[in-house]
């Protein structure tokens, strides 16, 4: 059997980044039965116990873990990029405008034109996109196009949300640059956490300070930012290579992939049934490891998540359209009352549509540059 590679490399991170944006889609799909459409009596086929017992609903909603992760990997990347010299705030910043805004042309004017629907047996996410008037719709695609506002998808406020902790990130990695503590800087870690957690959401209840829950900036960097903590943890699991510590330990078990496996399993039971969202900043860490291990033995998973993690910001933001949003797709999405099967539709169909969007803009930009050669050429002959 293969030992661990003791390195975290971005072959890693991509596949994890597959395995939380599945979290993800999983999270929305079954975490909340407020949203299901109507006519859909929720996840009974071939898992009654499942769902009967609450483990279900219980996992979809914890779920929600896949935020930490990303932000943990967010962070880790930031700090690998500055350590190489090819960081940039500003290229990074535009790079997810950029991103965000290549999902926004193609799904917006969709939405607006085939799935305006409002009435009987038509639930309220997906009646979003009736306007009263042109006034209103300009409004609306503006205030969503600069990210000012996430009404076209609820599900897009992580995107303006992470770009706040990628800036603060940036600001952490240049004030402490000269420390060279790992237990100095996972306490730094831990009181923002804590800040960002119990503090700050509680300033505009202070006498005096209520107008704080109105300014935008303390709303995006201080209220919008409570689970942010893991970013800061990537930063400091980068700068000393813990996490490379962490798969040692790991991987050196007998069974490393299984003991891996087993790993992910229990920090995700802990996460749901014991301690939840307030020691994300210590459960990430030790999930990213597990995985890595695992994926380090079981080779056809890496390459199957590598290929998923690929595509896990498009699929990001694509998949709520499917189950919230485009009524006709929805009734597609939530076509069986098995969840596994339902959830392997929405990944199938998100994972596809961000693959055709991918092949669609790296031709355009190939017949824009071939054209623009064209004119050049007769301009000069």
């Amino acid at each position: 059997m293969n030992k661990t590679n003791l390195s975290f490399t971005r072959e890693d991170t991509r596949a994890i980044k597959g395995v939380a944006v599945v979290m993800m889609l999983l999270h929305h799909l079954a975490g909340f039965t407020d949203r299901f459409p109507v006519g859909f009596e929720g996840f009974t086929a071939n898992n009654d116990w499942f769902v009967k017992e609450g483990f279900l609903l219980n996992l979809a909603h914890n779920l929600r873990f896949c935020v930490g992760i990303f932000y943990f990997l967010g962070g880790y990347g930031i700090y690998k990029r500055m350590e190489k010299g090819s960081f940039s705030l500003t290229d990074s910043v535009l790079g997810m405008f950029k991103k965000y805004w290549k999902i926004f042309i193609i799904f917006v004017p969709v939405a607006f034109i085939f799935f305006s629907r409002s009435g009987d047996g038509v639930s309220m996410l997906a009646s979003r996109y009736n306007f009263v008037n042109v006034r209103e719709l300009i409004t609306t695609i503006v205030s969503n196009f600069t990210m000012l506002s996430d009404t076209i998808n609820s599900e897009w406020w992580f995107m303006k949300t992470y770009i706040c902790v990628f800036i603060m990130g940036t600001a952490y990695c240049r004030i402490t640059k000269k420390l060279n503590s790992f237990s100095s800087e996972l306490l730094i870690a831990i009181i923002l956490d804590m800040l960002f957690r119990s503090v700050l959401p509680n300033l505009p209840l202070v006498p005096g300070m209520s107008g704080l829950s109105e300014n935008v900036f303390f709303k995006r960097f201080c209220i919008e930012t409570a689970t942010a903590s893991p970013f800061f943890a990537g930063i400091v699991f980068a700068k000393y290579d813990v996490l490379v510590r962490l798969k040692k330990i790991i991987g050196e078990r007998k069974l490393g992939a299984l003991f891996g496996l087993f790993a992910a399993a229990v920090i995700v039971w802990c996460r749901c049934f014991i301690v939840g969202a307030e020691l994300d900043l210590i459960y990430v860490p030790i999930m990213a490891a597990a995985l890595s291990v695992f994926f380090d033995f079981a080779k056809p998973f890496r390459f199957v998540f590598n290929i998923i993690g690929g595509q896990s910001t498009n699929m990001w933001l694509i998949h709520s359209f499917y189950c919230y949003y485009f009524l006709e797709i929805t009734k597609i999405v939530y076509i069986t009352s098995n969840v596994w099967i339902d959830l392997l539709i929405l990944v199938s169909m998100s994972l596809l549509t961000s693959v055709l969007i991918e092949l669609f803009y790296k031709y355009l930009f190939k017949g824009t540059a071939y054209i623009r050669n064209k004119c050049n050429k007769l301009k000069t002959a």
